[in-house]
C-alpha cells in the first residue's frame, strides 16, 4: 500500500482583484501559487476546493486548475491578469497536469460556501504523476510546483461588505466591524486585508457577528472607518497525492 499525504494551497486574490465583484467566463481567478511536494514523483489522485461565499451566501461557480513547475530554475510566467483574460505567456514549457471543477461537482447544502470536488474534462478523476525540478523546494528534499486557476463558467464574486466600525489603531487585538456579519464571512487563520490591500491581522476567533479577535500580532495597521475587511484567501484548495 503507498503513502498517503495532502497538501493545502491558499492563493493570495488581492482585495482591489475582489471587490471588482463577478469574475467573467475564462477570467483568471488566481495566478501561480508555489507549494513544495517530496521530491523525485507523486501521483496526484484527488483533489477540493473550498469555496467561500459572497456576503457570506454560497456561491455557484466552475473553475479549471493548471498545475506547472520551474523550467532551468525559473518560475512560470502568469497566465494572465486576475479578473481578467488569461492571456499571459512564458509558462507553456513549465505547465505539467491539471483538472477542473464543474458546478455539478459542488456538494450542495452548506449556506455560506460550497466544497468542489475536482475532475478532469467532465468526467472522473484521472490521477496525473507530477515531478518538479529537482531541489526547486523551499527544503532540501522537496520539489516546488504551481497552481493556477480560470474561471469555467458561473458567477464567482467575492466582494466584501463587511466594514469597519470606526477607526481602530494598532496594538488592539480586536476589530469591530459592522454592515454585514464577520461570522458567516470570517473564520480562524482568515488573513485579513482592507479594500485598500492595507493588512489587518490573521483571525484568532470570531467573538461575534461584530467583533473579531485577532491572533497574538494584533492589529497589524490603523483599520480605517468604512473600509471593506476582505478574506486575502478566499478559495483553498487541498490536494490529494500518493507516493
Amino acid at each position: 500500500m503507498g503513502n498517503y499525504f495532502t497538501v493545502t494551497v491558499k492563493p493570495y486574490i488581492a482585495p482591489t482583484d475582489q471587490a471588482l465583484g463577478i469574475f467573467a467566463d475564462n477570467d483568471v481567478l488566481f495566478n501561480w501559487t508555489e507549494f513544495d511536494i517530496p521530491k523525485g514523483a507523486n501521483k496526484l489522485i484527488g483533489a477540493v476546493a473550498l469555496i467561500r461565499g459572497t456576503d457570506g451566501a454560497a456561491q455557484s461557480t466552475a473553475l479549471n486548475f493548471y498545475i506547472a513547475k520551474t523550467t532551468n530554475g525559473i518560475q512560470p510566467g502568469n497566465i494572465g491578469t486576475v479578473h481578467a483574460t488569461a492571456n499571459g505567456t512564458q509558462y507553456q514549457n513549465s505547465l505539467i497536469g491539471g483538472f477542473q471543477i464543474e458546478e455539478a461537482d459542488l456538494l450542495a447544502g452548506l449556506d455560506i460556501m460550497n466544497v468542489g470536488m475536482g475532475r478532469f474534462s467532465r468526467g472522473n478523476f484521472y490521477p496525473q504523476v507530477l515531478q518538479g525540478e529537482p531541489d526547486s523546494g523551499t527544503n532540501v528534499g522537496y520539489d516546488k510546483l504551481y497552481l493556477a486557476s480560470t474561471v469555467l463558467d458561473g458567477t464567482p464574486n467575492f466582494a466584501s461588505t463587511v466594514a469597519v466600525n470606526g477607526t481602530q489603531m494598532p496594538p488592539q487585538t480586536t476589530l469591530t466591524v459592522d454592515t454585514t456579519s464577520a461570522s458567516t464571512n470570517f473564520d480562524i487563520g482568515d488573513v485579513l486585508q482592507d479594500e485598500s490591500k492595507i493588512a489587518l491581522g490573521t483571525v484568532a476567533k470570531i467573538n461575534s457577528a461584530t467583533e473579531i479577535l485577532l491572533d497574538k500580532n494584533g492589529l497589524l495597521s490603523v483599520a480605517v472607518n468604512n473600509q471593506d475587511v476582505y478574506n486575502t484567501q478566499p478559495v483553498t484548495i487541498i490536494l490529494s497525492f500518493e507516493r
